[in-house]
């Protein structure tokens, strides 16, 4: 028989629920272990509070109604089914066939592109300008479409966007007024614009409208892997909190982002928090054919699919006519 109020114990980085009970159950080294949801330490994100009764919860909407203010918890319920339907319906996609074939991409989840940076980049300026085509041709544009793309390698190249808007025929005011980039210069700079103001830039530039977004974040690893006196364990448990981050932006929003491995291995704190993984492992010179695999989930994250392919280099620089 519970003698105390039940509590509920979560971890305060992904918000994931890990224990109910009335009293503290957690031990000491228990505490030592990470997150089964985002990876974080517990030692620093575990956090408890009451959990509040369903007539209670009733009762707090009563009285918010009364008080003129939002109903906080229905309308994330809300908004989190109805954009669990519209993840299903928009498709995203490269326009390039092979890899198109062998992943599943909605308007939210996460895609890791792991290669040298003009390949990565190519990939992903492609898919972030095919997804501002009409629905009729592939692309998402039905919908309002925000692009959001952060540079933490100072190498972005907005031409690479004009290319191919004019490829695909886009006008092209149209194509770069919906891409807002935005660059950094230090690791510490990159984890709090991806931590606390990637939420606020959204909720700004959604408005009243209702808007789609892709989040971009190119060499996501490379101010990491470029100071050689970089403390590790600091890079550890910022590379930790920029990976909960973009698992929680990825549950209402797609996120893409590319990086090199790394010799520090960085990447194994990234890459269980993407659905989909793109490696382009290397180049046969000679022929212009590039080795790709591709690592994709189902949906309920069930079943994990990995494919080997090979593909010519001007099949990722041109695109197939409308």
């Amino acid at each position: 028989m519970r003698t105390g109020p039940l509590l509920q114990y979560f971890c305060s980085s992904c918000g994931k629920t890990l224990k109910e009970n009335s009293t503290i159950e957690f031990q000491r080294d228990q505490l030592n272990e990470e997150c089964p949801g985002c990876g974080a330490l517990l030692i620093d994100t575990l956090q408890n509070r009451r959990k509040v009764s369903e007539s209670l919860w009733e009762q707090e909407q009563v009285n918010n109604t009364a008080r003129g203010k939002s109903s906080r918890y229905l309308s994330v319920d809300f908004k989190t089914a109805y954009r669990q339907l519209e993840c299903r319906t928009i498709k995203l996609a490269f326009d390039i066939d092979k890899i198109d074939s062998l992943l599943d991409l909605g308007a939210c989840g996460s895609l890791c592109i792991i290669g040298k940076h003009n390949y990565t980049q190519l990939l992903i300026d492609r898919l972030c300008v095919h997804s501002l085509l009409p629905r009729r041709y592939g692309g998402i544009v039905d919908q309002t479409l925000k692009i959001i793309a952060i540079d933490a390698g100072n190498r972005t190249d907005v031409y690479q966007f004009v290319d191919f808007a004019r490829q695909y025929g886009l006008e092209l005011k149209k194509v770069l007024q919906s891409i807002v980039v935005s660059r950094v210069f230090t690791i510490y700079q990159l984890a709090h614009l991806i931590i606390y103001e990637l939420p606020t830039i959204i909720e700004q530039l959604s408005s009243d409208k209702k808007n789609n977004f892709i989040v971009v974040v190119y060499d996501l690893l490379d101010m990491f892997m470029s100071d050689p006196h970089i403390d590790k364990v600091d890079a550890k448990q910022l590379i930790k909190e920029i990976a909960s981050s973009i698992r929680k932006l990825s549950e209402d929003r797609f996120v893409i982002a590319s990086f090199l491995p790394s010799e520090y291995t960085y990447e194994k704190w990234l890459m269980p928090v993407f659905d989909n993984m793109i490696e382009i492992i290397d180049e046969i010179e000679n022929d212009k054919i590039l080795r790709v695999k591709v690592t994709s989930h189902t949906l309920e994250r069930r079943k994990l699919v990995k494919q080997s392919l090979n593909i010519k280099e001007n099949q990722i620089q041109l695109v197939p006519p409308i």
